[in-house]
């Protein structure tokens, strides 16, 4: 094995074991999956809000202070909101998801189809087919399921894709591109 595909190989084994991990725990708990996931990006929209407002105001050389202290009121608002408004976070999370999922499906598709020579490009491939079928679950029952749907289809897609991410570095050929 060349040094320039053991990395790439190394880290689509790391990467899918780490996806495969997440995706067990989302499915064992969805709901607490769900709210963590909210807290989350709530917790960094909060935080990187305070920050971007402290550079827009204390900084030196920020040449749009207004629009930057504008653009950070924002994210701590909605970095607030996700905390105090939890349900609705989760539904607006769970929408923006099905959209994540339906781009990572056509991507995935596409990728699979260019990279046809790797004896694993269909597990790729079913990877998108099964990101658009999950897009396409979130957005027949938006925004009823919110609470618990991010849990359950995030861990479903997570385990396709560290499955497919392992059958990738497993079947990386020493030598060949990545």
């Amino acid at each position: 094995m060349t040094s320039t595909t053991a990395p790439s190989r190394t880290w689509l084994l790391i990467g899918g074991a780490i996806a495969l991990v997440v995706g067990l725990f989302a499915l064992a708990a969805p709901l607490v999956f769900s709210y963590v996931l909210t807290a989350f990006v709530g917790a960094f929209l909060l935080v990187n809000g305070i920050a971007s407002l402290f550079q827009s105001l204390f900084g030196k050389g920020a040449t749009h202070r207004v629009l930057s202290a504008i653009h950070a009121v924002v994210r701590i608002a909605a970095g607030t909101a996700l905390f105090v408004f939890t349900g609705a976070g989760m539904a607006a999370l769970t929408l923006i998801l099905a959209a994540v999922f339906a781009v990572e499906g056509v991507v995935c598709i596409a990728t699979s189809i260019r990279m046809r020579s790797n004896p694993a490009w269909i597990w790729l491939g079913l990877n998108g087919v099964a990101a658009l079928v999950l897009a396409g679950m979130i957005y027949s029952k938006w925004p009823l399921d919110a609470d618990w749907v991010i849990g359950v289809l995030y861990g479903i897609q997570s385990i396709f894709s560290g499955v497919s991410l392992i059958l990738l570095g497993l079947n990386a050929k020493p030598g060949a591109a990545q």
